[in-house]
């Protein structure tokens, strides 16, 4: 399953055999491109400002295609040493509209979800289960531990207020996918359990661009991740997954075996699509 994703290639229309796919094949560098290329030969990334008006940010890697991916950074994108920022340009100018109205999406989303970076301090909220967890910074604690009051669910951490963030991040991360490990396991055994279905084995997996998979030697992997959302969510991702133990596809064979395990799926399916990964906080 994948999450929401504004990557360029994602939208392009199949291309018949035989036609150029418009993909950049490596081809000898003029020397105007090659003069280009040695002033610039440490820099890995750079911002350039394209006309119409929107700035991309560019990549160097070792790839023989050209990327483009539109999110909380803007446009970047990701392309070999060998092809000419010209040539790139051409290509962002062919797609203009796609990028612009990929950049009004995620702007509007933003603005519907209140994007923020999370700051780990005492005090900070991060979602739990699709509720959300307040950080404490306590030097009397012992190590870190979960405490559920009438205020709310806490996070207590044995650290002294002005520890650096850093470090709380650790260790906040580390409980996140302890607790990951815990609740999905358990998740997943009893609704397979339930749906009359085995697998060969699970896992956690650190992919920001799956909530899940499923292999066809039947194993299973679930994002970490998904301890932050709600857990009608999170039992729809596990769902989706075994349904695939049955139908290794999206066919309506396929979604009729997931409504079996989940009957709320297309309502789960629609709040999903709308949880943008890199606004969680790790």
């Amino acid at each position: 399953m994948k999450q929401l994703s504004f990557d360029f290639f994602n939208d392009l229309p199949e291309i018949p055999k035989g036609r150029d796919t418009g993909v950049l094949k490596k081809q000898p560098l003029p020397p105007e491109v090659m003069a280009g290329l040695k002033k610039d030969v440490a820099a890995q990334r750079k911002d350039f400002l394209l006309t119409p008006p929107f700035t991309y940010h560019l990549e160097r890697a070792k790839r023989k295609t050209v990327g483009f991916i539109v999110d909380e950074r803007g446009v970047t994108v990701r392309a070999p040493r060998w092809v000419s920022v010209s040539e790139i340009e051409k290509m962002l100018q062919t797609k203009e509209a796609w990028i612009q109205k990929k950049l009004t999406e995620f702007h509007n989303w933003q603005k519907e979800v209140g994007l923020q970076s999370v700051r780990f301090i005492d005090g900070a909220k991060l979602p739990y289960l699709g509720r959300p967890l307040t950080l404490h910074l306590e030097p009397a604690a012992k190590t870190v531990f979960f405490s559920e009051s009438s205020s709310g669910w806490e996070l207590i951490i044995n650290a002294p207020k002005d520890t650096q963030e850093a470090r709380i991040k650790d260790w906040v991360q580390v409980w996140f996918k302890k607790e990951a490990e815990r609740y999905l396991g358990s998740r997943i055994q009893e609704i397979a359990n339930r749906a009359l279905v085995s697998f060969s084995g699970w896992g956690l997996s650190g992919a920001k661009g799956r909530w899940g998979s499923c292999s066809s030697d039947r194993k299973i992997r679930l994002n970490w991740r998904l301890i932050h959302l709600d857990t009608s969510l999170i039992d729809y991702v596990i769902a989706h997954e075994l349904a695939h133990l049955d139908e290794m596809n999206h066919s309506a064979r396929f979604w009729k075996r997931v409504g079996e395990i989940y009957p709320d799926y297309e309502r789960a399916r629609r709040v999903l699509k709308g949880v943008y990964m890199p606004t969680l906080p790790f």
